[in-house]
């Protein structure tokens, strides 16, 4: 808290120093509205990167934009979320659930990124962090082109990237259309060692076991998509928005593992992830009358899922085997969106809609053991079909008070229903989703730039249907042998299978913030936040006899666990030189400050906190483009200290520190045109993992130490 009183204080301090001559006032728009206009004017404490930050960011995708937002969270594992909380971040394009990574979307392509850390009737009951929507471009009536190529290195492999985006209207037509294109590819080198010992009762840990493993990660990505305007009258609009794209992983390597009784296992992997995936959006824009507007959205889109996953297992007291297992899944998606927008007297803006969704999943394994199919896994056939069925109605309440007070009020309901079919197993799940909410936003003093914020929503995390299926995964460490099932593993060799119990984790939320605007472009903001989490999901290790296996195996299964709860306070800060000092106007600062403690109440401490969520972080960056020259600099440096975290009571992980430090620059060659230049993770160092098992008689520790990469990068950037 002293850290926080002392920003606000100095906050307060620049404040003053800056010229006031005008009286607070209400909002108007002269022009262009920015970004930092747009999230003082709404209630909920809504974030909006628009058009100028993405073209000045210079960086290549969604992701690497958001990793420079100082509200975003950047977990060990490299997942971005919100509050922390990674899992709980819902992730929406153009308000729908993504089709394949939403961060890998091109910035060719996105017109602006909304970001909110509650949960609002319209953005549905769904993210209980709070929710990050990325809305695409739009076809506009004018006539422009741009284009961008780059080139990257990690870990000394190359890698490239090309988009291309061209908008065109003609002169008195009703039609707009534009068309963008982009490819990428990226090459990344995984090595890591590790070892793990064995302790019973008092003895001290014995080696177990050592190994080593080496791998080549290759991502390629092509997408195209495109938007065709027809403005049927001044009141009537249709837009048709078909978009198709591959995603493709190739994942090479080797590991190797010797025992301490001389066994020796090698397993070469060769895994190719291929995802095909087309959409065919339309939508109808109605403007009923100046204040009230109709928007139908129809969606369907085609996911198509190839995963081949060959392995060449060598043993050095068995034949050598060749092991196959493949996936293919076809998926068929359907969107109904309706939504109604109206303003009232007295300051209501209204927004009402009805959301249908139809998911279906169509999915065949195959598990051979050189060449033939292995009986053990076919327990629950080699099909499976699932179903997810939701509709969701909301009502939301604007309400603009006075010049000084908001609230926004609202609910959302929604009904989800899974259908799972696996061979001879039929499962079905329903879930009912309430969730009301309320914020509130006070200006004090009637200034628009000191706003006290406050949330209080109910909201859910529903599961995912793959979280529902039976179908085991085998570790590869413990396989079935040919011809009979499967034998015992051990813990630290567990099987993954899913639970059709699982039930939704519903949550109540609440927010706290207080903004202190300095000028026109710079603000610090202090938040604190709540969240009591039920049923929350979580993983077990469950012991005992399983279809597939002749010996009681352990099975790595999710669960609801009880309760959680969490309790943090962010520090964040944005500011522009200018809101300071004339001298200087060409700097501009940001950074973030996190404290966060959460508690599982079903897992033994210390250490109960929920996955992925650090008990503190801290960002911070920053640019400046110099007077003398067209050149503007740039870095960004977060830390993240090493914990450890249980999640479960047989399991206990410990993941190290990780800093961060990037540096970039952009050269301005004309006003049309620039070269970036983007050097990142400079501190680059091997990150350690620790395991901890815990069964009934011993205590399995499992270390890993893994390399890591510095990232170079440089893109030319222009438009006409």
């Amino acid at each position: 808290m002293t850290l926080i009183c002392l920003l606000t204080l100095c906050a307060a301090q620049a404040q003053a120093q800056v010229k006031t001559d005008q009286a607070p006032q209400q909002v108007t728009v002269n022009g262009t509205r920015t970004d930092m206009d747009a999230s003082r004017d709404a209630i909920a404490g809504k974030i909006v990167i628009g058009k100028q930050r993405i073209a000045e960011s210079g960086v290549q995708n969604v992701g690497e934009l958001l990793r420079r937002e100082p509200a975003i969270s950047i977990g060990k594992d490299g997942r971005l979320g919100l509050l922390g909380l990674p899992g709980y971040t819902q992730v929406l394009v153009d308000g729908l659930p993504p089709q394949g990574d939403a961060f890998a979307l091109d910035l060719v392509q996105v017109e602006r990124i909304e970001i909110v850390r509650s949960t609002t009737a319209a953005t549905g009951p769904v993210g209980i962090a709070g929710t990050i929507n990325i809305v695409r471009r739009k076809a506009e009536r004018k006539a422009f082109s741009q284009a961008s190529v780059g080139a990257t290195s990690t870990g000394g492999r190359a890698g490239a990237n090309v988009s291309w985006m061209n908008n065109q209207v003609a002169a008195d037509s009703p039609f707009v259309y534009n068309l963008s294109l982009s490819a990428r590819r990226t090459k990344t080198p995984k090595s890591s060692h590790y070892l793990e010992t064995r302790a019973v009762g008092d003895t001290g840990p014995v080696p177990e076991f050592e190994g080593d493993s080496a791998a080549s990660n290759v991502l390629d990505m092509v997408n195209a998509s495109s938007e065709f305007t027809w403005t049927l009258d001044a009141d009537n609009k249709i837009s048709l928005r078909p978009d198709i794209g591959r995603f493709r992983v190739v994942d090479d390597g080797i590991e190797r593992r010797r025992w301490q009784d001389g066994r020796l296992l090698a397993l070469e992997r060769d895994n190719r992830n291929t995802m095909d995936t087309w959409g065919l959006p339309l939508q109808w824009t109605r403007q009923l009358d100046a204040d009230s507007a109709l928007s139908l959205r129809l969606n369907m889109n085609r996911p198509r899922v190839k995963i081949d996953a060959p392995s060449l297992e060598a043993w050095s007291d068995a034949p050598l085997r060749r092991r196959t297992y493949a996936q293919r899944w076809r998926g068929r998606n359907y969107f109904v969106d309706l939504d109604f927008n109206t303003v009232l007297r007295g300051g209501h803006a209204i927004t009402a809609g009805a959301k249908l969704v139809r998911n279906e999943n169509d999915k065949t394994y195959t598990d051979l053991v050189d060449g033939v199919q292995d009986a053990s896994l076919a327990v629950f056939g080699r099909e499976s079909a699932t179903r997810t069925d939701s509709g969701r109605l909301f009502l939301q309440d604007e309400w603009r008070i006075d010049r000084t007070f908001a609230l926004n009020a609202g609910l959302s309901v929604e009904r989800r229903v899974y259908d799972l079919a696996e061979g001879p197993v039929r499962n079905r799940a329903d879930f009912n989703m309430w969730s009301p909410s309320l914020h509130l936003s006070k200006k004090i003093g009637g200034d628009r730039r000191r706003q006290v914020r406050l949330s209080l929503a109910r909201s859910f995390q529903p599961p995912f249907a793959d979280q529902l299926l039976l179908h085991p995964t085998i570790n590869p460490f413990a396989p079935c042998q040919p011809g009979r099932p499967c034998g015992a593993n051990g813990i630290d060799t567990a099987d993954r299978a899913g639970n059709p119990a699982l039930q939704p984790e519903r949550a109540l939320g609440l927010n706290l913030s207080y903004t202190h605007g300095i000028g026109s472009a710079s603000e610090v903001m202090v938040e604190g936040y709540a969240r009591d989490i039920a049923d929350k999901t979580g993983w077990e290790y469950a012991f005992g006899s399983v279809p597939w296996a002749s010996a009681p195996r352990y099975v790595y299964r999710p669960v609801n666990l009880g309760t959680a709860t969490v309790r943090g306070v962010n520090l964040e800060g944005r500011v522009a030189g200018k809101d300071l000092s004339t001298d200087l106007a060409t700097l501009e600062m940001h950074g973030s400050l996190g404290f966060a403690r959460s508690e599982l109440s079903d897992v033994p401490g210390p250490d109960n906190r929920i996955d992925g969520q650090s008990p503190w972080r801290a960002k911070l960056g920053g640019s400046y483009t110099l007077k003398a020259a067209p050149l503007k600099l740039g870095v960004e440096a977060s830390v993240l200290p090493g914990e450890w975290t249980r999640s479960s009571a047989s399991e206990r992980v410990y993941q190290s520190s990780r800093r961060t430090l990037g540096i970039n620059g952009s050269w301005k060659l004309d006003a049309r045109s620039k070269v970036t230049v983007n050097l990142d993770n400079l501190l680059h160092r091997s990150t350690t993992r620790i395991e901890e098992y815990r069964t009934v008689d011993a205590l399995l520790r499992q270390s890993t130490g893994a390399a890591d990469h510095a990232r170079i990068g440089i893109k030319f950037d222009t438009s006409l």
